[in-house]
Parts: C-alpha cells; sequence; structure tokens
C-alpha cells in the first residue's frame, strides 16, 4: 500500500490505495481555514443581501446568518470538496475516471465553527504500467476486393431499410417491429426497477434470442405468438451479473410490456430507392454503394487492425483490476462498442442493442479484458498527447449517417437525445489514440480468405472482428441469384415480406458472431 501526504496553507491531504485502480483521498481543513472561509463568505454577503427594513450592505450578520447561513454552509462544503479534490488529483498526478464518490455521503458533511473540516472521496484511476516496443509486434490487415455480388446484396439491405411499414393488429413474425410501454420489477420489490413509454422491441428469428430494454430474452417470439396489439406480455428473466446498473445484477425481474402498435416492413423497390435518393439511375446507385462498402472496408480494416494491436499489448502488460466492475466502467464500454457498431453501418440500432444486451448477458465473461483495454487506450492517448478537434467528430457523424442512409443533423439529434453525443468525442480519441499505435507495429497484408481460415473456430475479439469483415465474402456467394430476387420481391408483396426478411435474417444471423 502506498500513502502519500501532502500540506498546504488550506488542507492537508492523504492519497491511499482503496483496491486496484481505485484510491482513497482524505482531506483535513484546518480550523483557521474553515473560519477564514467563512468569513470572507458572510462579507461578501453582507455587501450584496437585501433583508427587508434594511439598506443593501447594512444588515446585521446575525440575521443574515438565520437567513442563509444553511445555503452558505453548503456552497462553502461544495467549495472545500472540490478544491480539496483538484488539490490532491494535481499533486499526487492522479488521472482520474468519472467523478468522486464522498464516501459518508454529501449530505452528512457538515461545517461546525471553530472545528476542522474532514471528509473523505474514493476516485477510480487509469492504473501506470510501461509499453512494450511497439515496432517488434506484428499485426495482419485483411484485404478484400469490393465487388459486384457484395453490391448486389447492399442493394437488397438498403431496399429494406428504405422499406415501408404495414400496420398489424397480430400475427406477429421475425423481424416485425413493436413499439410499446414497459415495466420493469424485481422479486421483492413493490417500486419498479425501470418504465418506459416507448420501448422498442424487433422480434428475432424463431427459437433466438431478442432483447427488451437491453435484457436478452430466450426464445423471444414464443411469448408473442398469439398476441394482438393492446396485450400486456408478461416476461420473467434474471437480471446479468455484468449489467451496468447494479440494482440488476443478479436479480429475479418479470418484465410487462403492453403492445401500443406493430409494423411490418416491405421491402422498397431498386427504382424506389433510386428515385428516394435522387439517384438518377441504377448505375449511379451502385457506384455510391460501391464507394460506400469501400469506405467501411478501410474502418472495418482500421477496427480489426486496432483490436489485434490492443490484444498483443494485452498480453505483455500486467494491470491489477478492480475484483468487479463498476457501472460506470460498463457503461463506458457499451457506449463505445455501441458506436463502433453504429460507425460501421453493418447494423440498424436495433441488432445493435441486441448485440449489446448478449454483451450484457456476458459481461462478467470479457469485461475484464474489455476494462484493461479502456486502460490501455487512456494511456495510448497520453502517450502520444491524442487531441480531438469538433471537425473530427462532425466527420465520425457524418459516417455514421451515410453507413445509415440518414442525415448527419438526424443522428447528431438522435445521439443528443440518447445523451451519447459526448462519448462520440472519447470514442474518436481511442481510435486515434489506437491508430498511433497501429502505425508504429509491423503490418503484413493477407487475402481475407486466408485470414478467415487461420481465425476460423476461436472466440477472441480478434476472430469476431475477422467474422465481421468476413460477412460480405460470405454472403457473396448466394449474390448472383440476389439481385433477380431483389427486383420480383418489389412486385410481389405477399411473398416478399417472408422472402426479404428471411434473407435479411440470414445475413443478420451470420453477423451476430461480429461483436
Amino acid at each position: 500500500m502506498t500513502e502519500t501526504t501532502e500540506t498546504t496553507l488550506d488542507f492537508n491531504i492523504t492519497v491511499k490505495d482503496a483496491g486496484p485502480a481505485r484510491k482513497l483521498i482524505s482531506v483535513k481543513v484546518p480550523a483557521d481555514s474553515i473560519d477564514k472561509e467563512m468569513s470572507v463568505s458572510m462579507g461578501t454577503l453582507q455587501t450584496q443581501a437585501v433583508l427587508p427594513g434594511f439598506r443593501k450592505g447594512k444588515a446585521p450578520s446575525h440575521l443574515l446568518k438565520r437567513r442563509f447561513g444553511t445555503a452558505m454552509q453548503e456552497e462553502t462544503v461544495q467549495k472545500l470538496v472540490r478544491e480539496g479534490m483538484e488539490k490532491a488529483v494535481t499533486d499526487n498526478k492522479l488521472l482520474v475516471l468519472g467523478n468522486p464518490e464522498v464516501v459518508d455521503g454529501y449530505e452528512n458533511l457538515k461545517l461546525v465553527e471553530g472545528k476542522p473540516f474532514a471528509f473523505e472521496l474514493e476516485v477510480e484511476i487509469v492504473p501506470e504500467f510501461e509499453f512494450p516496443d511497439f515496432s517488434g509486434i506484428e499485426i495482419i490487415r485483411p484485404q478484400l476486393e469490393v465487388a459486384d455480388e457484395h453490391i448486389d446484396a447492399e442493394v437488397e439491405r438498403q431496399c429494406l431499410r428504405a422499406g415501408k411499414a404495414d400496420r398489424l393488429e397480430k400475427g406477429f413474425e421475425p423481424h416485425d417491429r413493436m413499439l410499446g410501454s414497459v415495466k420493469l420489477t424485481a422479486d421483492g420489490e413493490e417500486a419498479p426497477l425501470f418504465v418506459h413509454d416507448q420501448a422498442l422491441i424487433v422480434l428475432p428469428e424463431a427459437g433466438e434470442k431478442g432483447q427488451v430494454v437491453g435484457l436478452l430474452i430466450d426464445d423471444m417470439n414464443t411469448h408473442f405468438q398469439s398476441a394482438k396489439a393492446g396485450d400486456t406480455i408478461t416476461i420473467s428473466t434474471t437480471g446479468p451479473e455484468g449489467h451496468e446498473r447494479e440494482d440488476f445484477r443478479g436479480k429475479k425481474i418479470t418484465i410487462e410490456y403492453t403492445i401500443h402498435l406493430c409494423e411490418r416492413i416491405v421491402p422498397a423497390t431498386e427504382e424506389e430507392l433510386i428515385e428516394q435518393f435522387n439517384l438518377g439511375s441504377e448505375e449511379v446507385l451502385r457506384e455510391q454503394i460501391r464507394l460506400a462498402l469501400e469506405q467501411r472496408r478501410d474502418e472495418e480494416q482500421a477496427t480489426v487492425m486496432r483490436k489485434q494491436g490492443l490484444e498483443k499489448i494485452n498480453e505483455v502488460i500486467d494491470i491489477e483490476l478492480p475484483e468487479r466492475a463498476s457501472g460506470d466502467q460498463i457503461q463506458r464500454e457499451l457506449d463505445r462498442m455501441r458506436h463502433e457498431m453504429m460507425a460501421s453501418g453493418e447494423h440498424t440500432p436495433e441488432e445493435v442493442e441486441v448485440k449489446l444486451a448478449e454483451i450484457r448477458d456476458d459481461a462478467e465473461v470479457g469485461m475484464k479484458q474489455r476494462m484493461k483495454n479502456y486502460f490501455i487506450l487512456q494511456r495510448l492517448a497520453m502517450h502520444f498527447e491524442t487531441q480531438v478537434h469538433e471537425a473530427e467528430i462532425n466527420a465520425r457523424i457524418a459516417s455514421m449517417a451515410m453507413q445509415r442512409g440518414l442525415r448527419p443533423d438526424h443522428v447528431r439529434s438522435e445521439l443528443a437525445k440518447a445523451g451519447q453525443l459526448p462519448s462520440i468525442g472519447g470514442q474518436v480519441r481511442d481510435d486515434k489514440a489506437a491508430d498511433a499505435m497501429v502505425g508504429q507495429m509491423k503490418i503484413t497484408d493477407m487475402p481475407l480468405d486466408e485470414w478467415n481460415e487461420l481465425h476460423s473456430g476461436g472466440d477472441t475479439a480478434d476472430k469476431k472482428t475477422s467474422k465481421k469483415t468476413g460477412t460480405k465474402k460470405a454472403a457473396s456467394k448466394k449474390a448472383p441469384a440476389k439481385k433477380a430476387s431483389t427486383k420480383k420481391a418489389s412486385t410481389k408483396k405477399a411473398s416478399t415480406k417472408k422472402a426479404s426478411t428471411k434473407k435479411a435474417s440470414t445475413k443478420k444471423s451470420s453477423s451476430k458472431k461480429t461483436s
């Protein structure tokens, strides 16, 4: 255990280890400093406060204390805690993550005239470690040329995305979209854990898992087979141990979902897609899609190499990690993975949430390595002095918008409403720092088929990413029939619903290995 004591005119500060990647900061403010601070606050108050019957600046101090004493104390406590924390961080060169926690609770911090003021804070920090020589590490860049079959598959996918929604009352099938209200309660507790009036779910393939407000449900379709709009569906599940909310972890949870409406997507025709995006001709459409696929390929290559580099660094760096991930740590990682998947353009927002639910369900298994990666990325950003500019954030949002066929301002609005806009900058910084690391490593090019063969059958982050890169290649084998079926689907609505959703599900199931 390490211990350092720092004394200043106003603070006595002690910093101790509070466990892996955490510090306990003890602060004691001498009585004379408290009295001085309170005296300054009272002097400021006397010059500004106005009480009935007294001119400004003339009210007696005992009346001011009676009227404003509590607020003045609270303001002074906040100031002392803030400045004490800043002093501890600066003097001890701590790299703090998130907000500090007051050990005894903020509400229990009180100032007593003539007595010292003491408090304790716990903070999460980035551990210290040394990086290896990056130039001695070899990574592989899988190579893929975008071909006609890839464009065919993407045209079909975009037709599905641009399709029109038919309202349904019953007879729900895989890939139907439902909007409803949801209430989650834990066994033995009266107050609900979570309530939401606009919860979206997408029914998965028969027998597969689906998600409701981020919780993974086995064979979800069975709960909705005989349901109709207006029904309330009750589902029992157990909160994953790796959930970002501690009050969900390990709890037996009852989900009550009331269906408000349900829709089934009828794919657009290729001609409708051309008209919707004002592209003029099929040739222009295919050229635009080719450019988008090449950009996606390049981004996937970069992601694959970042993950390889992080995995190699992970193997040689020993970091003492907390026994259990905090809610903040899990939430940061989920946000990072959400933005990474959305930026790739491979998945709809609904598919991303299913994948995140799968990650939550298995979070304890992989969270240690992901937490370690997070710490490595923070140190990399410091090591390379990585800076993020507003133009880079805008470019990332524009890329996400292009991959989803939306306007950048629409995507920005979505991110802002979900409270995820600030984390985009963090994602850009992480990627830039990882790219700087990759830039110093030895890169070897390899055809995608060889890469997939080399990494088939494993579960590492590397292998999962390689399958994502190979998704288009695997899909391409059936591509010649897809182009014809796309136009046929546009004219036969009744058969289209099943045929198109089955094709879409094939891509979905193949990409489920991605995350």
